[in-house]
């Protein structure tokens, strides 16, 4: 049996909204898909990876639309990963198709993922893909503009 994790993420990695709007947005979230398991929120001391899982598939440079090799992508991940309890720090890496500088959090992922300290889980919504709607009404409740990222395993 598959599952499927709905998981929205600040746009900025290192931000954590209070815990009012933590309460909110799991509270929206339970109305919109009154189906799903669990609801939860969490937040980590470091920046951490949010994946798409199964999901993944081309990584493209924000700035020419380029695919970057999976291999160079790897290495950045080892390279920025500074260890368990330290998380990811993100520099800027100059991207070897037109010479940009964007962080992993940056690129353009076919199935989007990110990097945060803050993320709100849904498991198993059976909802769908979410809405603009639904996108900016998370925004506005954790005063925010988020990434959705949708985890299938």
């Amino acid at each position: 049996m598959s599952d499927n994790f709905v998981y929205l993420i600040p746009e900025e990695p290192g931000l954590v909204p209070d815990e009012a709007k933590q309460e909110a947005v799991v509270t929206y979230f339970r109305n919109i898909a009154p189906k799903a398991g669990a609801i939860t929120t969490s937040v980590s001391d470091s920046v951490e990876f949010i994946h798409c899982g199964a999901n993944f598939g081309k990584i493209l440079c924000p700035s020419c639309g380029t695919v970057v090799r999976v291999d160079q992508w790897s290495d950045w991940m080892d390279q920025d990963f500074q260890g368990k309890g330290k998380g990811f720090v993100l520099p800027k890496h100059v991207l070897p198709c037109c010479g940009a500088l964007h962080s992993l959090h940056d690129l353009n992922y076919e199935w989007p993922m990110g990097f945060g300290r803050f993320m709100v889980c849904a498991e198993d919504p059976n909802i769908g893909k979410l809405s603009d709607e639904q996108r900016g009404r998370f925004a506005a409740i954790l005063g925010c503009a988020v990434r959705i990222i949708y985890e299938h395993r």
